[in-house]
């Protein structure tokens, strides 16, 4: 396994829930026009990927200089335990 960080600019949210029910983070999933909104105004996206298939996800909000708030850090219970978080 080979995984692969990025900053991204946007994130599928049918992705981003995936990979939250995968990692046992209890957000709202089944709510993607909210988990959409949650994305959109979040400033700062991070993907861990394993090929091209998302194992890992952080939601931040910052200010790119001083502060950070990590409001989402989630990892594929199959990936979890190996760093990648």
């Amino acid at each position: 396994m080979t995984v692969s960080y990025h900053i991204e600019t946007s994130v599928d949210p049918h992705e981003v829930a995936d990979v939250f029910r995968r990692s046992g983070i209890a957000r709202p999933i089944d709510d993607i026009p909210r988990l959409t909104r949650m994305l959109q105004h979040a400033n700062l996206l991070i993907s861990a990927r394993d090929q091209e298939r998302l194992i890992g996800f952080v939601r931040a909000l910052t200010d790119f200089r001083y502060c950070c708030y990590l409001s989402d850090l989630a990892v594929d219970r199959d990936h979890q335990r190996q760093g990648i978080g």
